[in-house]
């Protein structure tokens, strides 16, 4: 299912997970809009990945790079993970932040 999330008012990101060889990035997040929470997972571009980071950075986090888990395997493929709820006490909420790529939903 392809969908352009545009319609929210805040995005709370839990957690990022992105194999090396791949382009797309496994977002959990939750969506709030109109006082609802909606779980799901995503699969954004490493593009919006990277204004995701810097809208958190510009925010005032500091990432600490001893919470970043990478696993390598047999082929030589690295998977990234980083746990915002572990990294921060909680996950990271943004607002104001718009797609530039088209978002797949893997998970409602």
């Amino acid at each position: 299912m392809e969908n352009v999330i545009s319609l929210y008012e805040q995005l709370v990101i839990h957690n990022i997970t992105y194999e090396t060889t791949n382009n797309f990035v496994t977002a959990n997040c939750e969506i709030i809009f109109q006082n609802k929470r909606v779980k799901s997972s995503f699969l954004i571009s490493h593009t919006d990945l990277n204004r995701i980071l810097s809208k958190i950075l510009s925010s005032g986090y500091e990432f600490d790079t001893d919470q970043l888990e990478t696993i390598l395997l047999e082929d030589g493929t690295e998977i990234i993970d980083y746990q915002f709820d572990k990294a921060f006490g909680g996950p990271v909420t943004i607002t104001g932040f718009e797609f530039s790529h088209v978002v797949t939903e893997i998970r409602a």
